[in-house]
């Protein structure tokens, strides 16, 4: 799964195409799901997941927001096709894949979904053996790459600190204020203790001591005790 929570949207219910005339309304097998994103800025899917139930075959169609210049009056481009006619069961007219769980990821996108105004879910069944078909439990998730993009770091973190001195200065009290430590105080203090730890080396003593020696010899009350 790309993400525990799937996107927030509107998914109206199926609506069936028929071809109508006077007289009789042919079902055409083909049924429609709009979905829309109300409440997000910038949609982006990443994958779509459903269980079937007797769809044969599934095609997916967007609509990007687009700029001013190259969108039409309504302030939208043109339904371009994502996927195209998916197939969901390997035959239409038996049981297999009738029932089963789907996930479709951007492997299978023709394009990346993303700054989209809507979103339209085409279903198919050719078969009049199912007298129904739909599917169920659908969920559309944003795409993996955003959410484990990592937020971007401030902008006092990346700028370059050795443009001048006042730019220093300003530096070092904006990242006090984000209880970040003073970068000079923490260095000098390392080269503080570098310059202890040499002069130990330098004056230690490179004699042995033995453990239980007195003046060259053993003493036997140590070795009793030990």
């Amino acid at each position: 799964m790309m993400g525990d929570r799937p996107l927030h949207c509107s998914i109206k219910n199926p609506v069936v195409l028929t071809v109508e005339d006077q007289k009789n309304a042919f079902h055409s097998g083909c049924k429609v799901i709009d979905v829309t994103f109300p409440n997000i800025s910038v949609p982006e899917v990443g994958e779509i997941c459903f269980k079937n139930y007797y769809t044969a075959y599934i095609s997916v169609r967007v609509k990007f927001k687009a700029a001013p210049d190259n969108a039409t009056d309504s302030g939208e481009i043109k339904w371009r096709t994502c996927v195209r006619k998916m197939r969901l069961m390997p035959n239409p007219h038996k049981e297999g894949g009738s029932q089963d769980y789907f996930s479709i990821s951007k492997k299978q996108f023709s394009f990346d979904i993303s700054n989209i105004s809507a979103l339209r879910i085409i279903l198919q069944q050719p078969s009049p053996v199912w007298k129904e078909f739909r599917v169920e439990d659908l969920r559309l998730y944003r795409s993996s790459e955003m959410l484990s993009k990592p937020p971007p770091l401030p902008g006092w973190l990346t700028e370059d600190s050795a443009n001048s001195t006042k730019h220093k200065l300003e530096l070092q009290t904006k990242a006090k204020e984000k209880g970040i430590p003073n970068l000079e105080s923490i260095s000098s203090s390392l080269q503080e203790l570098w310059g202890l730890s040499e002069e130990m080396s330098v004056n230690q003593s490179k004699t042995d001591i033995g453990r239980y020696e007195v003046d060259g010899c053993y003493e036997i009350n140590l070795l009793a005790y030990t």
